[in-house]
């Protein structure tokens, strides 16, 4: 936090009592300090000093770790393995590490599909080639299995990274689904990736009427997903190149839209033993789903990147749109949404019904990357020192609004005790939808083989978008292929992982899933 020793020194005054609150949160605001943090910090029970050590802590504990390790460094290099695409966010801090430290920070780019498969290869290879590999939570089972990345428990008990804060650590349920294996911290996360859902606000004030003769009701963010289905059928235009909605059908990319419907219906992938669950009548249900908004679809949704889908909204191709937050950021910025920015309403991902009737609002945390450090690595702790200085509260939430990279909010300060540069980046409406949809998500495959399980589910989901199966032979050939890996993995070992996952899910979706009944 800049101005840290001035802001600390007011601190020290206002818990003395020799500030009053006014004059104490005017000063706070002149050193750099946001309103939201401010009050935070002025409102501590705890005291105005405390409140601050605990959102600046972790940043501090880990640069006089990173101080101790570089100094005792012989290898002056920390080599990063990352997705393609995620630099923008770790540039802007590396003259930092090279300055203050000695240190210089190099990114080894590979693409996001590929960088599992590279950890996995440097579990056989022991090379020592990455200090820090930026995996997928998918990734971290696999990996700790393998005994390629460390298990950062005893690190994170001693350097403190506030993890699981209520004020500033990552939201939950991701504080754990996205960084822990079996109730072990395997990585640290630096990417809120959840789904949300977008809407051109400015078209939806042109046809207020309209809709609302056609419906009977207000035209507005759908609530419901039969309402998300009216609107990409009301907006739908394509004669004048303008489409009902731009959701993923594309090979990798549409596992994700079949999960969410999925777990929108209150079915998880799995029961308590390891079945699958998803080719039920839920799951034939949440094809068919797809199927019928199919017509309403971008003409490209068949090959949809994440890039391209971006790109096409942005140019004003389409009413709606499910994306990561980064798709809002690039969506909001006049550069990369020249049709878009000022014109969205965002929303958390649709509701749905259960067999009982309860109305569910459920998310998807889908892909979120984070820090994991190499076994192999020569500087292991001062690895582990730059996860931490990266991921904490107050470096993290400078680092996310730099356009250059794909990290999104993923710690409750960034949400609500926003920056000003997080707040011009998302808008507080924005943010606020996030936190509201990431405390009711289900995570990903974040099992042991959990990329093959991904990768099977996804392939029969395809080929029911396409017609090449009916909905229910796709779904019990994905069941199948599952269950072979399952066996294959072993099912003791998956059903751990499975349940300790099942454990931090949001009430309301336990309840749904009957997940709250499992041993």
């Amino acid at each position: 936090m800049k101005n840290h020793v001035s802001i600390q020194a007011a601190c020290e005054s206002f818990d003395a009592g020799l500030l009053p609150r006014r004059t104490f949160l005017k000063s706070l605001a002149a050193l750099g300090a946001t309103a939201s943090v401010a009050n935070y910090i002025a409102s501590s029970p705890a005291g105005a000093s405390t409140a601050l050590a605990t959102i600046s802590g972790p940043e501090e504990r880990a640069w006089a770790l990173a101080k101790e390790m570089a100094a005792k460094a012989d290898k002056k290099t920390l080599t990063l393995l990352i997705p393609t695409g995620s630099i923008g966010n770790m540039t802007p801090y590396a003259d930092k590490w090279k300055d203050e430290l000695g240190i210089t920070l190099e990114f080894i780019e590979e693409p996001d599909e590929v960088v599992h498969t590279k950890g996995m290869q440097e579990a056989v290879a022991k090379t020592g080639r990455y200090d820090i590999m930026m995996p997928t939570a998918m990734s971290y089972p696999d990996w700790i299995d393998s005994g390629v990345i460390y298990d950062l428990t005893d690190w994170t008990e001693a350097y403190n990274p506030e993890l699981f804060s209520p004020e500033f650590g990552v939201v939950f349920p991701a504080s754990h689904h996205a960084q822990l294996y079996n109730g072990r911290v395997a990585g640290l996360l630096n990417d809120g990736d959840q789904i949300t859902l977008l809407c051109r606000s400015d078209k939806m004030a042109q046809k207020a009427k309209a809709f609302e003769d056609a419906y009977g009701r207000p035209v507005g963010v759908p609530d419901t997903w039969k309402e998300y289905h009216e609107l990409a059928q009301f907006f739908h235009d394509p004669d004048n190149g303008f489409f009902g909605s731009l959701e993923y059908r594309s090979r990798y990319y549409v596992k994700w839209m079949f999960m969410q419907r999925l777990m929108s219906k209150g079915m998880l992938y799995f029961d308590g033993d390891m079945n699958p669950t998803f080719n039920g009548d839920e799951g034939v249900a949440a094809i068919e789903d797809m199927l019928a908004v199919n017509e309403y679809l971008h003409p490209d949704a068949f090959s949809f990147t994440w890039s391209s889908n971006y790109n096409a909204f942005g140019r004003g191709e389409g009413f709606m749109n499910i994306v990561w937050p980064s798709g809002f950021k690039y969506s909001k910025a006049p550069s990369t949404g020249p049709a878009t920015t000022g014109n969205i309403a965002a929303t958390v991902m649709p509701a749905d019904y259960t067999k009982s009737g309860e109305k569910l609002y459920a998310g998807l945390f889908c892909w979120g990357y984070g820090y994991a450090v190499s076994r192999y690595s020569e500087n292991p702790e001062l690895a582990y020192a730059y996860a931490q200085w990266m991921t904490s509260p107050t470096i993290g939430a400078d680092a996310i609004p730099y356009l250059g990279g794909y990290s999104d909010p993923y710690r409750v300060n960034h949400m609500k005790a926003p920056t000003e540069r997080l707040i011009e980046t998302y808008s507080p409406e924005y943010l606020n939808t996030l936190y509201e949809n990431m405390v009711n998500t289900v995570p990903d495959f974040c099992l042991p083989g959990g990329f093959e399980y991904q990768d099977a589910l996804d392939k029969e989901i395809h080929a029911a978008m396409t017609s090449d199966k009916q909905p229910k032979q796709a779904l019990d050939d994905a069941a199948q292929a599952v269950d072979r890996i399952t066996r294959r993995v072993g099912r003791e070992k998956v059903q751990a992982s499975w349940l300790s996952l099942a454990q931090k899910l949001a009430d309301p979706i336990k309840r749904a899933s009957g997940a709250d009944k499992w041993a």
